[in-house]
């Protein structure tokens, strides 16, 4: 059975066609190659540092905070980039005759795609303990294989049980964008407190004082290093035997639990007033005329209905502000280029995370209903350009709650550094927006609204967004390196307006080349987003 489903979910993924899929696969490839030759490196660090004889002692201190960092980020990191990694679609499997503990065991596999470059360090420094003469061999050796195994299969239980439980509580509406929030919020608290100069006695505490034995880390490192005992080989053991027991129970709630009811929306009342944040929408319809107005203003309601989008415009203008919050602050007595301009790097962030379920793959949430686009009396170009509208309207919203937030936290924000926050953004976002038509139109993705924990463009967005974003940054870039190199306001507004109008000719070379795929791609683009996923879910 269990190779059935990845049989199956092998032909669901399987890009190597013609046209998008073939470009879209290599993209793909490129991006991992890069991600895990990073961490593949790390890993050969690792074993270098714990290899060496000389290092015993160093060893010995760090192994159990090294452990205990693999743990958190293992946990952690697909929580805080909202990108949970592959899961069983449990809605197409249900119908079968399946065991529940085999699918439960092919869901904590599947954990793997969220923090195998963690299984590639805790490898790399477990192949170094056993070559380190210092440390011993032979039963040690055996021991710390041991170790590994348990403290793999430690996260794989327990990253299976969070991810069932994130999963139900964020289909309740409300509920997963405050629960989104507050994790995020939560991750960036420590840096918080370090810029706002909070007492650094617990955490340096908790950095340079030596674990507690009871931790798993703790007993993890004791047995790499060869002097576990038996209650350290029971802890570990009973750490596993709970996150088994914390993981099966989760995954079997989740089997039970009704998604589509949790994520219903409460019918209005008859003759209740529509209210003012709603009218809102109808703006673009009142100044544009028809069909670009009719676009943007369902585009903008379609948007902010969606919970994956709401998210990350959410954590615009709170986990952006939080992340570059050291910068504000004055150190020395001089403030830093990068703390004056604290605004503009904010909404320039802010513009970023907007990207992924926004301009990248602006075609993402429509999936099968692209296909009016194609059917109505409309060109697409004049969906393009809605499209983008749209984007840049809640573009500006984020930069004026950015600006709101810089207030409530008494950072300093003169009208001329908001005034310029509007404007670098916006000429940043013209080129990113020419090159999200082209992406949107050759790499597609069709993306669930519901899903929070689904990205946008997946491996190729990120290769995108690796090879795009320095680029489109560069003419931003030059200004500010003119005013910097002349001491001068007038070159660095010079260089700013020449890189606009450049960045308006851009958009407009990459509207056509965007519509011209569209119509010599139809076919192609068509199906990419009506394609159905697989038994096994991307995340």
């Amino acid at each position: 059975m269990i190779a059935a489903i990845l049989k199956a979910q092998w032909l669901s993924l399987r890009r190597w066609r013609t046209g998008t899929g073939r470009l879209g696969g290599a993209l793909a490839v490129l991006a991992g190659c890069v991600w895990y030759g990073l961490w593949t490196a790390l890993g050969a660090a690792a074993y270098r540092f714990a290899a060496e004889a000389g290092n015993r002692e160093a060893v010995a201190a760090l192994l159990p905070r090294g452990l205990m960092l693999v743990i958190l980020y293992w946990q952690l990191a697909p929580v805080l980039t909202a990108g949970m990694g592959a899961s069983l679609d449990l809605r197409k499997l249900l119908v079968y005759p399946a065991p529940h503990g085999r699918l439960f065991y092919i869901e904590v596999l599947l954990r793997l795609s969220t923090a195998g470059e963690m299984l590639l360090v805790l490898a790399g420094a477990t192949a170094g303990l056993m070559r380190n003469p210092a440390l011993g061999s032979g039963t040690a050796d055996a021991a710390r294989a041991a170790m590994f195994a348990l403290l793999a299969a430690f996260n794989l239980f327990l990253a299976a049980g969070v991810r069932s439980l994130l999963e139900r509580l964020l289909a309740r509406r409300l509920i997963r964008e405050a629960l989104a929030l507050a994790l995020v919020l939560l991750a960036v608290l420590p840096q918080f407190l370090i810029a706002t100069g909070a007492p650094p006695e617990t955490p340096r505490r908790f950095l340079t004082a030596a674990p507690h034995r009871a931790w798993p880390w703790s007993a993890a490192a004791r047995a790499g290093l060869g002097t576990a005992e038996a209650g350290d080989w029971l802890l570990l053991a009973g750490y596993v035997a709970a996150a088994w027991l914390f993981g099966r129970r989760q995954f079997e709630r989740s089997l039970r639990f009704d998604a589509e009811a949790a994520q219903a929306t409460r019918p209005a009342p008859a003759g209740e007033r529509e209210p003012v944040w709603q009218r809102l929408y109808r703006i673009p319809s009142l100044l544009l005329a028809d069909p670009l107005g009719a676009l943007v203003e369902k585009e903008m309601r379609s948007l902010s209905r969606t919970s994956r989008f709401r998210t990350v415009f959410i954590m615009g203008f709170s986990f952006g502000l939080i992340v570059w919050l050291p910068l504000a602050w004055k150190q020395g007595g001089e403030e830093s280029l990068a703390g004056s301009n604290f605004l503009t790097l904010v909404s320039l962030y802010a513009l970023t995370l907007l990207g992924q379920v926004s301009y990248w793959n602006s075609f993402g949430f429509d999936r099968g209903a692209v296909q009016n686009y194609f059917v109505w009396p409309v060109r697409m170009r004049s969906v393009l350009a809605a499209k983008n509208l749209a984007a840049a309207g809640f573009i500006l919203a984020e930069i004026a709650l950015v600006t709101a937030a810089c207030q409530v936290a008494g950072i300093p924000t003169p009208g001329k550094k908001v005034a310029e926050a509007f404007v670098v953004t916006g000429i940043a976002g013209l080129y990113l927006l020419a090159s999200g038509n082209y992406s949107s139109i050759r790499f597609p993705r069709a993306m669930s609204p519901e899903r929070v924990t689904q990205g946008g463009g997946g491996g190729r967005f990120q290769t995108l967004l690796f090879l795009v974003y320095p680029a489109a940054m560069l003419p931003v870039l030059l200004a500010y390196a003119a005013g910097y190199a002349f001491d001068s306001d007038r070159a660095f507004y010079a260089v700013l307006a020449f890189a606009g109008v450049l960045g308006a000719v851009i958009y407009w070379l990459a509207m056509d080349s965007a519509c011209q795929a569209a119509e010599s791609r139809r076919e192609a683009f068509l199906a990419e987003l009506a394609r159905g996923e697989g038994p096994v879910a991307p995340g």
